[in-house]
């Protein structure tokens, strides 16, 4: 199998990037679509790999590899950028995209748990769309209020081969307006990604100007009766976008993933510490132990605005 085809076998641009390590190797995938490779030591799943350039073809979209887990962010481009609490603009990077994770499973079949960023119009078709193409509805919610326009997301999720996953997923994405092929832009980023992946215990990536970072529980959790990794879209990520050309302000959002008893705490801690509170889901079913979620919203030194969270992180399991 080539490298490119194995799930851990490579990193993407975005993350090598923001982890120091040096990029070579790339190549156009599917008509824009980048595939990358970092000298830095290459994690494979123990399950087995997926066949990661094929899934990025048919999905139409770069994607980053942890863990043995391959995650799509699908950003709206087309929805461009949207203004939201305390005068935050939301762009693609930043907030305005949904994720699609894949998870190997033993005899080649894959788990896929995502989300996707859908306006007002387009929320029926991709309910339906997920119904017509054999995947599961889990939740269907905002992450922070007063945006304009308003932007859903949806969560869904399939167990089976994993370019039938893909393909899957690809029609979904196709009855609303996402812009593919596409492919995560180059960092222009001043903040410092590996401060902020430091502080926050996690890892970091950067795309364009924004820094993710994303931060496991200690445990998986088992969804549908799978045993789900947490690099499967059940860790916190916590996204900042710079708003000075030095990096000295940033808008922070974090995800927080908790569980039922560790809502109350990190809720009261972050109201404290004055965080807007922008929602609290739960965005998977038929999960054990349930999770919740909550986006936040706070304004200011971006490694200030990382210590709060990772102080609201202690409250959890998380890493």
């Amino acid at each position: 199998m080539n490298v490119d085809d194995t799930a851990g076998a490579r990193l993407s641009r975005r993350r090598a990037l923001a982890l120091g390590g040096t990029v070579f190797g790339s190549a156009l995938l599917g008509g824009g679509v980048t595939a990358a490779s970092a000298a830095r030591p290459r994690r494979v799943s123990a399950r087995g790999g997926l066949p990661v350039s094929r899934i990025e073809q048919i999905v139409g979209a770069e994607g980053s590899v942890s863990g043995g887990v391959l995650d799509i962010p699908i950003a709206r481009e087309d929805i461009g950028h949207v203004t939201g609490p305390l005068g935050v603009v939301f762009t693609p990077e930043f907030e305005i995209h949904g994720d699609l994770a894949f998870q190997p499973l033993r005899g080649g079949s894959a788990f896929m748990n995502g989300d996707l960023a859908v306006l007002p119009d387009e929320i029926q078709a991709v309910i339906d769309a997920i119904i017509a193409n054999g995947l599961v509805l889990q939740a269907f919610h905002q992450h922070l209020y007063d945006m304009s326009p308003m932007v859903w997301f949806i969560h869904l999720r399939g167990v089976g081969d994993p370019l039938a996953l893909a393909r899957a997923c690809r029609a979904v994405i196709d009855v609303t307006a996402t812009p593919l092929p596409q492919s995560s832009p180059p960092p222009s980023t001043p903040l410092q990604a590996h401060r902020l992946a430091t502080i926050l215990h996690g890892d970091a990536e950067v795309s364009g100007e924004v820094v993710t970072v994303t931060v496991p529980r200690r445990h998986g959790v088992v969804i549908d009766g799978v045993h789900v990794d947490p690099e499967t879209n059940i860790a916190t990520t916590v996204e900042f976008r710079p708003l000075d050309a030095a990096g000295n302000t940033a808008a922070a959002v974090p995800d927080f993933s908790m569980d039922a008893d560790e809502v109350m705490p990190v809720t009261a801690l972050m109201r404290r510490l004055g965080w807007l509170d922008g929602c609290l889901y739960n965005q998977e079913t038929d999960e054990r132990p349930q999770l919740y979620f909550s986006h936040m919203l706070k304004v200011g030194d971006p490694y200030d605005l990382a210590a709060e969270i990772r102080a609201g992180l202690d409250l959890t399991d998380a890493v």
